[in-house]
């Protein structure tokens, strides 16, 4: 796979070869666009064979090359050329840590001080990555690469490895990989977790597990687990723990050791639970705070003989290291909490929205979804669940213990939906109000805070303004709080104030705010909590009311953070700062007022990309679907190109670019890199143009266009009002329609000049929301919004006519008689004339979906949603 100087790999030039590893090699390389040399590691043809794992492996270097971090190596372009997929990246120079930790071709010890500030380094680099949720997954002294300056640098970050054979090499050389699913050992032997041998799920901690190797790898100048086979050194990891550092190396500070040591938890509840607080520690390590001053030695070759036993020295040492330790632990009390996880569900099903008794001993969650949601009692530490809704064949959900823990209040959708009370174990069911959502109690448990708008377990999916209202528990009379919309309320302990969280302005920005319930006009009261670009939402009061805890995903990766706050004013009294779960999306926070522990849902959820032919005429799809991308990569949208070759893509949460993946062959070019949120990409008709709506001007979201190959970005409105969202651009490319609260407006495409008209007002019960031309671009089909049903509007007669029910997403097929439409997961025709409907053939639940002009390629996307409740506690 050698390839010659002046071979020319997509845009790059080959210059030189540096090196390989594994099944790739890694050449230096120019990219004469902008006169850059890069580094460019080209893949095995292997990975082109499996289009499932080249496209995880280009989703996750996608999702690394975003991060943008000094401790990280910074990747460019992701690409194939001639059959070689390859990646490129920034261009290095000196050398990997396993090439320093070796003088002469025998181990050495790094410094002390010097392998402090490595470990310091990566383990910052790892905090950034697994604050978006990418866990590297195989982290060893050849996969970090020092600079000449000093840098450490984590390469090959999430990219999956595969064996050349079936057979083993050296114990600390062997990276395995076959899938990332439960039972599935990945990574290099000597560098694995526990729950890496074991073939379990990994998150962050496992990564911690490995630095704490290697950190003890560079002190030692040994493997703490080295064994003469990978299934001794495997048995090592799981049972064995390795000497103590200060006896294999006299200049290590038992403080240090402590630290590695704390890495090396058999347990992951019981190493750090964030690689953020170890690069705390190893930094106060290194500036001499809560241990003794750390000594600096030169490279030593290793000394086969271990000390028997520690000196006086070493023992003053260890006392002063306990002394910095404890006061250290003082300070660290009012930066950041102590925490400790527990996973208090196991069952396959989605399982969220718990909530915790007050004496902490049970709790209440929501298993199931949609229809077949119910509400389960169980114990904490147990693992048999009561339901306690089983007599109502409608979904139930939101639950919330009483502060008495006697009564729970929670959401259900029987005798036409509304806030019920039941008593804890399940008795005297009785519906309290109608029309509301997401309750939480007063300190007294006199009085419920609900929402008339419903928050499922992700922030994204909201459109409607919600009010808040105070219901009395004893009689169901109801009084409003808050007009300006605000969601998932939470009653502080004291009862001073209520946290909220809404949306604002033109862009919908995710932001707290809490309110007096008490004050005689409430609406002068309202503080806002935070205000900033990242989407925050889901606030909890601490059970003594001195922090605000909320979700947000101002690291990346949806997670917990909180605030210090005055319970009373609602002022802030500081910055927010995280306090880091074990999961990649954390989600609807309980705390316990008494015992002080909270609930929350760690939510996994991974979506396919498929495109299968479709039959039009048939009403069938024909053939297996291709999956043209996979992942924790989800989809806010999608739409197939005119001739089924491409599919235009915008991604959920986090930062949200545009994306158009070739189908044939699974590579995805980015079109969009910034802060601003880009959503609802649609073709033009001569699929040289991508249509789209984002608020990356005047905080509203307006249309915008950009050229296929990413090139001239163009601002299509300027509306004077409200924001608007999602163009539809007629099949002859004349106009342009698109909607927002209000109105759907067309806009005439070939006038610069012209202005957007409103189409007239419809008298429907329910506003539209159009979304596909007919053929001869003279009919809009649209959906309607807050109701389901299907409806058609005839541009020439400027008249509205319903046509269906029931169903949603409308795409109007070819022949201009018929409009395919998704309804309940299942997929069916409806002709325009007679209203009669047919089904369609497919084996496939579907709701979001697109087709090519032609009916001929039919996309979509399957979603996968793992969910458990864990458990927190504050130490």
């Amino acid at each position: 796979m050698s390839l010659a100087a002046g071979t020319k790999l997509g845009p790059y030039e080959i210059a030189a070869r540096i090196g390989s590893g594994g099944m790739s090699e890694v050449y230096r390389a120019f990219d004469p666009r902008i006169r850059r040399e890069v580094a460019i590691k080209v893949l095995p043809p292997a990975y082109a064979k499996y289009a499932d794992r080249m496209h995880r492996f280009e989703q996750e270097a996608r999702a690394i090359g975003a991060l943008n971090h000094p401790n990280l190596l910074t990747i460019f372009d992701v690409g194939s050329a001639d059959g070689k997929p390859y990646i490129v990246t920034e261009l290095l120079e000196g050398q990997n840590l396993r090439s320093a930790m070796r003088h002469d071709g025998r181990p050495v010890r790094i410094p002390v001080r010097k392998a402090i500030e490595y470990g310091c380094q990566i383990a910052t680099g790892l905090a950034a990555a697994h604050e978006r949720g990418i866990v590297h997954r195989d982290l060893k002294p050849e996969n970090l690469f020092v600079t000449r300056d000093g840098r450490v640098k984590i390469l090959d970050f999430g990219v999956a490895k595969l064996r050349a054979t079936g057979d083993f090499a050296l114990a600390d050389d062997t990276t395995m990989e076959q899938d990332t699913s439960p039972g599935t050992v990945i990574g290099t032997v000597g560098y694995m977790s526990p729950e890496q041998v074991r073939g379990q799920a990994v998150d962050g901690r496992s990564d911690i597990f490995s630095l704490g190797t290697v950190l003890y790898e560079m002190l030692g100048g040994e493997h703490p687990f080295r064994s003469t086979s990978p299934a001794d050194t495997m048995s090592a990891i799981l049972r064995e723990d390795p000497p103590e550092l200060t006896a294999v190396n006299s200049s290590v500070p038992p403080g240090l050791d402590r630290v590695v040591r704390h890495c090396l938890e058999k347990a992951p509840e019981m190493r750090f639970q964030s690689a953020r607080d170890l690069a705390f520690d190893l930094e106060s390590l290194s500036s001499g705070s809560g241990t003794a001053p750390v000594t600096e030695a030169a490279h030593v070759p290793v000394n086969p003989r271990r000390w028997p036993y520690v000196g006086l020295a070493l023992l003053l040492l260890a006392l002063g290291a306990l002394l910095g330790w404890l006061t250290r632990g003082r300070l660290d009390d009012s930066r950041r909490p102590r925490t400790r996880f527990t996973q208090l569900t196991f069952d396959e099903a989605v399982e969220l929205a718990p909530s915790l008794a007050p004496d902490g001993k049970t709790f209440v969650f929501v298993r199931g979804s949609g229809a077949a949601s119910d509400i389960y009692l169980q114990r904490i530490g147990g693992r048999n669940a009561i339901n306690l809704t089983r007599r109502c064949a409608m979904a139930d959900s939101q639950p919330a213990f009483s502060v008495d823990g006697s009564t729970i209040a929670y959401r259900s959708e029987c005798e036409g939906g509304g806030i019920f009370l039941i008593g804890a174990t399940g008795e005297a069911a009785r519906k309290l109000t109608s029309a509301c959502f997401n309750p939480a109690w007063s300190p007294d448990g006199k009085q419920i805070v609900c929402a008339t708008e419903t928050v499922g377990f992700t922030p994204t999916s909201r459109g409607q303004t919600s009010e808040l209202w105070i219901v009395d528990t004893t009689n169901g009379q109801r009084k409003p709080l808050l007009e300006a919309d605000g969601v998932q309320p939470n009653w502080s302990p004291n009862g001073h104030r209520i946290a909220y969280w809404g949306m604002s302005g033109e862009s919908a920005q995710r932001d707290l705010w809490t309110i007096d319930p008490r004050a005689e006009d409430p609406k002068k009261s309202i503080v806002r909590v935070t205000e900033d670009a990242a989407v925050d939402w889901n606030p909890v009061w601490s059970p003594d009311g001195r922090y605000l805890y909320y979700g947000s995903d101002r690291s990346g990766a949806m997670n917990l953070w909180r605030v210090r706050i005055d319970e009373e004013s609602g002022k802030t009294r500081g910055e927010p700062e995280p306090v880091t779960t074990p999961a990649g999306f954390a989600a609807h926070f309980s705390f316990s007022r008494e015992s002080g522990r909270m609930l929350y849902s760690s939510i996994d959820q991974t979506e396919v990309l498929r495109t299968v032919p479709f039959d039009a005429a048939g009403g069938t799809t024909v053939g297996t679907p291709r999956a043209v991308m996979s992942g924790s990569f989800l989809i806010f949208s999608s739409q197939v190109s005119p001739d089924g070759r491409f599919v235009a893509v915008t991604n959920r949460g986090g930062q949200e670019d545009l994306f158009v993946v070739e189908v044939a062959t699974g590579e995805i070019r980015q079109l969009t890199d910034d802060a601003a949120r880009d959503r609802g990409a649609v073709w033009s008709h001569d699929q040289k143009q991508i249509y789209f709506y984002s608020q990356r001007d005047d905080n509203r979201y307006e249309i915008w266009r950009i050229n296929a190959d990413g090139s001239a970005l163009t601002r299509i409105t300027r509306t004077e009002g409200r924001s608007v969202w999602y163009p539809t651009a007629s099949p002859d490319g004349s106009r342009l329609a698109f909607y927002n609260d209000e109105h759907t407006f067309l806009l005439p495409l070939n006038d610069p000049t012209a202005k957007p008209e409103p189409l007239p007002a419809a008298k429907l019960g329910s506003r539209p929301a159009f979304n596909s031309w007919s053929p001869d671009a003279k009919q809009l089909a649209g959906e309607f919004r807050g109701r389901p049903g299907i409806l058609v509007y005839s541009l020439a007669d400027r008249d509205y006519r319903p046509v269906t029910s029931s169903g949603a997403r409308p795409i109007w097929l070819p022949g201009g008689q018929e409009i395919l439409f998704s309804d309940a997961g299942r997929l069916r025709i409806v002709n325009v004339a007679t209203n009669a409907i047919r089904e369609v053939a497919t084996p496939y639940s579907i709701s979001g979906m697109s087709l090519s002009a032609d009916a001929r390629t039919l996309a979509f996307s399957e979603r996968t949603t793992e969910s458990d409740v864990w458990m927190m506690a504050i130490e």
